[in-house]
């Protein structure tokens, strides 16, 4: 499997702050945990925007539990 290229933006879109996700391996494993969401949710027969909005509900509860471990 190929990873998918990361893209450089110039500044943070409007709204939203940018992060730097580390290493390389940091950047696959999220890629990887982001496509099992999108494929289970789709395969589960969930819309585009339902998938969407589960891979950002996972991101943001890791964040939290994250944060709970500082």
């Amino acid at each position: 499997m190929t990873a998918i290229k990361p893209t450089l933006a110039k500044r943070a879109p409007r709204g939203m702050e940018m992060v730097r996700l580390g290493s390389r391996e940091m950047r696959e494993f999220i890629e990887t945990e982001a496509i099992d969401i999108f494929t289970t949710m789709t395969n589960g027969g969930c819309t585009f925007q339902q998938s969407l909005a589960a891979i950002f509900l996972s991101g943001m509860n890791a964040a939290e539990n994250a944060r709970k471990e500082l």
